[in-house]
């Protein structure tokens, strides 16, 4: 089976080594590529570095550093961070696959969902939630507005924005269904 992570680290590090070679020549520091005989890559460019081994990749500079581990990335400067997911005030953004999740949107937070067969059950009052991606399944309480594109997702609602009322739902995908809880 293959890494799927380890063939995107080396297109990250690909395109990001371009963009950092073009920029060093104007610099005084050159940039580097190191390939170790374990396969390990390093690549320095003036005020960054890139590291991949084994399975993980570390991106450092201008005042960031992120360590990212098979599936799962994380600041490394916020141990509080959320593994593929943020989430702020309410708000959930999940970029990932094959994840279980349960979110509180609080009073109007936002959800955005990228990527195939996740589940995730929302409560509280969602303004909108936004499903991209395959076979996701996707449970809310309550929601303003629900967008569906890709296929095969599954959205059900329980309440829509005010009593009687049902959300507002865009649906440009194939096969999605999107169906109020009875």
């Amino acid at each position: 089976m293959r890494n799927h992570f380890t063939s995107k680290a080396f297109l990250v590090i690909a395109c990001v080594l371009g963009s950092m070679s073009a920029s060093a020549q104007d610099d005084d520091e050159a940039a580097s590529v190191k390939v170790g005989k374990d396969g390990n890559v390093r690549v320095k460019a003036p005020g960054a570095t890139i590291e991949a081994r084994d399975g993980s990749a570390r991106v450092r500079g201008g005042g960031v550093d992120i360590q990212a581990d098979g599936a799962s990335a994380r600041d490394r400067d916020d141990d509080d961070a959320a593994e593929t997911s943020s989430q702020s005030e309410g708000s959930l953004e999940l970029v990932d696959s094959d994840r279980t999740v349960k979110h509180d949107c609080g009073e109007g937070g936002k959800v955005e969902i990228v990527g195939s067969s996740n589940q995730v059950i929302l409560t509280g009052t969602c303004e909108y939630i936004e499903v991209t991606g395959s076979e996701n399944k996707v449970s809310a309480h309550t929601v303003r507005r629900i967008e569906t594109t890709g296929s095969d997702n599954n959205v059900v609602w329980k309440y829509g924005p005010k009593k009687g009322k049902k959300p507002s739902i865009d649906n440009t995908g194939t096969n999605n269904r999107i169906s109020q809880a009875r």
